[in-house]
């Protein structure tokens, strides 16, 4: 039963389109069996056509503008200070140079040798207003060797002071007295008191104190020994070793030695020259400086009893 209706469907689906394409109808069905099967033509492959590579308009290199040059004005070359000219220097020269020491008041037990080392300070003063009166004008040692070395004139009436072993009154006494009458003085100093703070003599900071003011401040051995007949190292222990200290405390040049006592012999004069000393002073009498004594020219002891007659009959008689 089931067998025969499917048949049945079968054969009548056939009918149908049959009639269908002989009715020649255009249903959709037909449309869709009478429409060929479209045919694949492969596409061609493109031809790639090259393109043309444009040529690069060549860009036009720019013309640098030319940095102008500037104008160098050459610098004149510096003007050279010129050396001053100096009569030919002399042989010799006659410059008092005085000694002092102390100069305070006497001690109450003062013995011989320090009454003739001291002057009084209204003494010293009445001195100093004397050579201020009389047109006296303070030089330095190392103003006499420039004389005698380059012909630098010295002033009308030089006159060199000097004091020996550093004292304090050098510093509380003579300097304002210095100063207030417009001179300077060179002051030969030991190196052993000051640096112990000896009583009696200047410490360093009242030796370079009185640098700073202007005077000289040159050697006179680190102790107050004799020279004579020492050891070459003892010798420039004292020799260059205040030379060395000085300059250290107070930033001058040292170049002028004073012998402890005036006293040397031609083994203290080698070491003075060999530690480049220009000169040294003596206790010997006299005024007559020149090259070839320079180690040892002489000065003028000022005694403290002396009175300003006699003070100035003996600048008279030196000259």
């Amino acid at each position: 039963m089931g067998k025969r209706r499917t048949i049945g469907w079968l054969a009548g689906g056939l009918v149908i389109v049959a009639a269908l394409v002989a009715g020649g109808a255009p249903t959709a069905l037909g449309t869709l069996l009478a429409t060929p099967t479209p045919t694949i033509t492969p596409s061609a492959t493109p031809t790639l056509t090259p393109t043309a590579t444009a040529t690069p308009t060549p860009t036009a290199t720019p013309t640098p503008t030319p940095t102008p040059t500037p104008t160098v004005t050459p610098t004149p070359p510096p003007t050279a200070t010129p050396t001053p000219t100096f009569p030919p220097p002399p042989q010799e020269l006659r410059v008092p140079i005085l000694m002092y020491h102390y100069v305070s008041a006497l001690p109450a037990d003062a013995d011989r040798y320090r009454i003739g080392l001291t002057v009084p300070p209204e003494t010293f003063e009445a001195q100093l207003q004397y050579l201020q009166e009389h047109g006296y004008h303070t030089v330095s040692l190392f103003d006499l060797y420039d004389a005698l070395t380059t012909g630098r004139p010295l002033p009308e009436n030089p006159i060199v002071l000097t004091f020996d072993d550093g004292y304090e009154d050098a510093y509380t006494v003579a300097l304002p007295l210095l100063q207030q009458y417009g001179f300077t003085a060179t002051f030969f100093v030991l190196a052993t008191p000051p640096h112990f703070e000896a009583p009696g003599y200047m410490t360093w900071a009242q030796i370079k104190a009185l640098a700073d003011a202007g005077m000289s401040v040159q050697g006179h051995g680190r102790d107050h020994y004799d020279l004579r007949k020492r050891s070459n190292d003892f010798l420039v222990y004292q020799i260059l070793g205040i030379q060395e200290a000085v300059e250290a405390h107070t930033g001058q040049p040292v170049r002028f030695f004073c012998y402890p006592s005036g006293k040397y012999d031609e083994a203290v004069l080698a070491v003075v020259s060999s530690a480049g000393y220009f000169g040294g002073v003596t206790t010997e009498w006299g005024v007559t400086e020149r090259l070839d004594n320079r180690l040892t020219w002489p000065r003028l002891r000022v005694q403290g009893t002396w009175s300003l007659e006699k003070f100035a009959k003996m600048l008279e008689d030196v000259k």
